[in-house]
């Protein structure tokens, strides 16, 4: 049997390779004739650029950046021939402040416009910017601003943009120089701009909103979209995946032209992913919680779609799974094994996550 294993990371556990080869030590374990085939993927998010290293011929460049807050840190970005790829949440990721850092309203994307600003400095005009796991809501625009534009309030004076004030934006100056640069932003959602499922209400509680903290942010994302509509013509309101990071892909897309593209799609491109699944006698996939998100844009979700198009078999293990029987049969994957079936400890399933990965492995075939 021809077995392919491709699965996201388990966050906060385990990275996506990791998660692969817990799988297949289970099942080789018992069935060593099997032939497996292990591609870790992911779906633009944070941990894009880890699974994209190992694929193609990276050189990695450290530089002096800032997180989310401003704070000095050293970031790391990645060149192979003509491209630079950047992942967000190296230098502006939630991951990189404490849970009692938190604060949406003053958290930007500085950090990461200076890696992009160092790409082109070094002679890279196309950019592959991954941006799931932002810290912040505010529609990118703090990047655009560390690129040149300039955002201007009732007097005329120049703002830093960040979520808490996006309402005081009244005009916006493009760079003095233009900009030469191909920008190619991966998304890991479909979520709109703004909305009940949109960048605030949906993703910024994660980044420690209140509930006032959330409208006002909804409010000043539906700000600019329609300044940027002003701008550049450009109606960024409805793009699917716009919300994605707090909404960076849309407005990156209104400012400088970004082209916004499903994250999933273009790693599995990149590792030939769907010539694989049509090799394979069956898929196992996988990440660290089933739910609603998993089916929009997200690996999981994605998969199924392929595995329905080349009628072939699906298994998803996954942390826990929030989705009912009637959901799941409507994706097309066949079975759903948790590791939260079988502990019920949190800390447990964390701390022990590749010995379930093995156990699970063992007894799926």
């Amino acid at each position: 049997m021809k077995i392919l294993i491709a699965c996201d990371k388990f966050k906060g556990s385990l990275d996506a390779q990791g998660v692969c080869d817990a799988i297949a030590t289970g099942i080789i374990g018992v069935h060593a004739d099997y032939i497996i085939t292990k591609i870790p993927m992911a779906d633009g998010g944070d941990g894009t650029m880890e699974i994209l290293k190992n694929q193609l011929d990276f050189r990695p460049h450290e530089i002096d950046s800032i997180d989310a807050l401003g704070r000095p840190i050293r970031a790391t970005y990645f060149t192979s021939e003509e491209t630079a790829y950047v992942e967000l949440a190296e230098a502006s990721g939630i991951a990189r402040l404490g849970a009692h850092e938190l604060d949406p309203l003053a958290a930007n994307a500085i950090g990461t416009g200076l890696m992009i600003k160092d790409a082109i400095t070094n002679g890279y005009q196309n950019i592959v910017l991954s941006i799931g796991g932002s810290a912040s809501t505010e529609c990118g625009m703090s990047i655009a601003h560390t690129l040149g534009c300039q955002f201007l309030d009732d007097n005329g004076q120049a703002i830093i943009p960040s979520g808490g004030n996006l309402l005081e934006i009244k005009t916006i100056q493009p760079p003095s120089n233009g900009l030469n640069l191909r920008l190619s932003v991966l998304c890991d959602v479909k979520n709109p701009l703004y909305g009940p499922k949109g960048a605030a209400y949906v993703y910024a509680p994660q980044k420690g909103a209140s509930e006032t903290e959330v409208k006002l942010l909804d409010r000043g994302l539906r700000h600019v979209a329609s300044v940027i509509h002003q701008h550049s013509g450009r109606d960024i309101s409805s793009l699917v995946g716009g919300g994605a990071a707090g909404g960076i892909a849309a407005g990156l897309y209104g400012l400088i032209n970004a082209q916004v593209m499903s994250g999933f799609d273009y790693l599995s491109n990149a590792l030939h992913l769907e010539d694989h699944i049509a090799e394979a006698d069956l898929i196992i996939t996988g990440e660290g919680k089933l739910d609603q998100q998993s089916l929009s844009g997200k690996v999981v979700g994605s998969i199924a779609e392929l595995c329905q198009k080349h009628k072939k078999s699906l298994i998803a293990i996954v942390g826990t799974n929030e989705l009912s029987h009637t959901e799941i049969s409507t994706t097309g994957i066949s079975k759903v094994y948790a590791i939260m079936g079988i502990t019920d400890s949190q800390e447990d399933a964390t701390k022990h996550v590749q010995g379930y990965l093995r156990e699970i492995g063992s007894v799926i075939l």
